[in-house]
């Protein structure tokens, strides 16, 4: 009984197998590609810019110092992934 059953599933899955066989065209080939997050900054200002008077090498100098900033960066989009077309290297694609 177990011979004959292993035998009718045997027989389902080989015939099945012809009739599952699809003959399909390959339209395009694609590459899974991650493009990543973008971000917008802003300023802000920190500490203002100065000009100060200091004593260096035994006379008195006009010094600039430069505004400092810090810089808020915040999520725009999240990154994704997307297909992006490639060549299949056959010629029936191109």
């Amino acid at each position: 009984m177990k011979s004959i059953l292993t035998a009718a599933v045997a027989a389902v899955v080989i015939s099945s197998g012809s009739a599952m066989a699809w003959e399909g065209k390959t339209v395009g080939c694609f590459d899974k590609v991650w493009v990543s997050a973008t971000y917008t900054t802003k300023k802000e200002l920190v500490k203002p810019a100065k000009e100060q008077f200091e004593h260096k090498n035994g006379r008195i100098e006009l010094v600039h110092y430069a505004p400092v900033y810090r810089e808020i960066k915040m999520l725009a989009s999240p990154g994704y992934w997307v297909m992006r077309e490639v060549s299949c290297g056959c010629p029936v694609c191109d």
